[in-house]
């Protein structure tokens, strides 16, 4: 199994390169796109859709996603869809893991209508980012990346009082606690080194920094890293409710695809409103 998994890994990081060094726009919108059909199929499953009708709906939605991104004018629609997504996650989002329940967005509709709108707000961030960038981009999906291998370490080493044990009993306040502040460590260590290495200038971390005092972007950074456990735990409440173990198997080792992006799903939409780098 550990094998599996480093061989899918090492085969998406070539392929997320590849399209990153010679996809251009294009090539990458449509990397998105394939992503984000993937998800929206595996959140449709996760709601008690057949695979076929989770097709159905995967192919609607991510239909409407390359509609916003191509046919309207971004600066017209991201932000609102950013916005509501950041709502969800501030405030919806915690409710239901305190509750331990999705009986609030469980109706079939408000259920594939919410996966549609917080799915589509991870794509549209993710293209926003890459206008951006490659060097942003990767830094801020980075921060996901970061807080979920520190985590993990510090919860193999530490872990002793659980952090959810009736959604996800392996995470614990240990782990949490050490991915957050390796995320803060490792922003500041960007920060530092921007002034050596021009190209960390591009950073979400350094232009982050400049926006904001000390403090407060240290405070952000704890925040994004909170988010991105609050991703995770919320699609292991979706898999609990389900009774499934993994959204899907389409990653060998690795389950399915919003395994791989939960905790990008409020990270994403909520770095980019943070650095005001959505048009209004």
């Amino acid at each position: 199994m550990l094998m599996t998994r480093i061989a899918t890994a090492v085969v998406l990081l070539i392929v997320l390169l590849a399209v990153l060094g010679w996809g251009g726009p294009t090539g990458w919108n449509e990397f998105v796109g394939i992503t984000l059909l993937a998800a929206f199929w595996e959140w449709g499953r996760l709601g008690g859709l057949k695979s076929s009708q989770s097709l159905v709906y995967a192919v609607f939605s991510t239909a409407l996603f390359g509609g916003l991104l191509y046919l309207s004018r971004p600066e017209t629609l991201t932000f609102p869809i950013l916005a509501l997504a950041g709502v969800f996650w501030v405030s919806i989002a915690p409710f239901c893991l305190r509750q331990v329940s999705i009986k609030l967005i469980s109706r079939p509709l408000v259920y594939l209508s919410l996966g549609l709108m917080l799915v589509c707000a991870a794509g549209l961030a993710l293209g926003l980012a890459y206008t951006h960038g490659v060097v942003f981009l990767l830094s801020v999906v980075a921060i996901c990346w970061v807080a979920d291998v520190f985590a993990y370490v510090f919860g193999r080493l530490f872990g002793k009082r659980k952090l959810a044990p009736r959604v996800s009993p392996g995470k614990s306040w240990e782990g949490a606690i050490g991915g957050t502040v390796c995320v803060i460590l490792l922003s500041w260590a960007v920060v530092s080194l921007a002034g050596h290495y021009t190209v960390l200038q591009d950073t979400w971390q350094f232009q982050a920094a400049q926006k904001f005092s000390p403090l407060l972007f240290s405070f952000w950074l704890a925040v994004l890293s909170a988010f991105s456990i609050v991703g995770d735990l919320f699609e292991s409440l979706l898999k609990r409710n389900s009774g499934m173990k993994d959204s899907s198997q389409l990653l060998p080792g690795h389950g399915g695809v919003l395994d791989r992006i939960d905790a990008q799903l409020p990270v994403l939409p909520l770095a980019m409103l943070l650095l005001g780098a959505v048009g209004a």
